[in-house]
């Protein structure tokens, strides 16, 4: 009776354990190919906005990005920032920024600098 009482427990506890909440299908989200990455840094209180670029425009190929900065940013100064994703090896050029951000929670931007002072980041999600 024993071994009756404890093979019924166990089908109990296997049935349990293999009920799970695993119905809700899971959301597939497409891998985007990102070419071109542009930063833009507005000066807070007025001046010439920075536009640093990156371009990758082999995607995964061999050539290396292209990066280019159209002018130096002033140390201690605030900036407004901004940042731009495209994919440029499609015709037109597609803009996959909005893209981005519906699924905000589902991406990350590291910012990186040095010797400018304090830096924050507010996300806007």
């Amino acid at each position: 009776m024993k071994n009756l009482k404890m093979m019924a427990l166990a089908a109990i506890v296997v049935s349990a354990a293999s009920c799970s909440n695993d119905d809700k299908p899971q959301q597939v989200i497409e891998n985007e190919v990102i070419t071109t990455v542009t930063a833009t840094l507005t000066p807070n209180g007025g001046g010439t906005a920075i536009e640093q670029k990156s371009q990758h425009l082999d995607g995964d190929g061999p050539n290396a990005p292209v990066v280019t900065v159209s002018g130096s940013v002033t140390a201690g100064a605030s900036y407004t920032g901004t940042v731009t994703f495209y994919n440029e090896m499609v015709s037109p050029a597609e803009n996959i920024t909005t893209e981005i951000e519906e699924l905000g929670v589902e991406h990350q931007i590291f910012f990186r600098q040095s010797g400018l002072g304090t830096f924050t980041y507010a996300d806007t999600f």
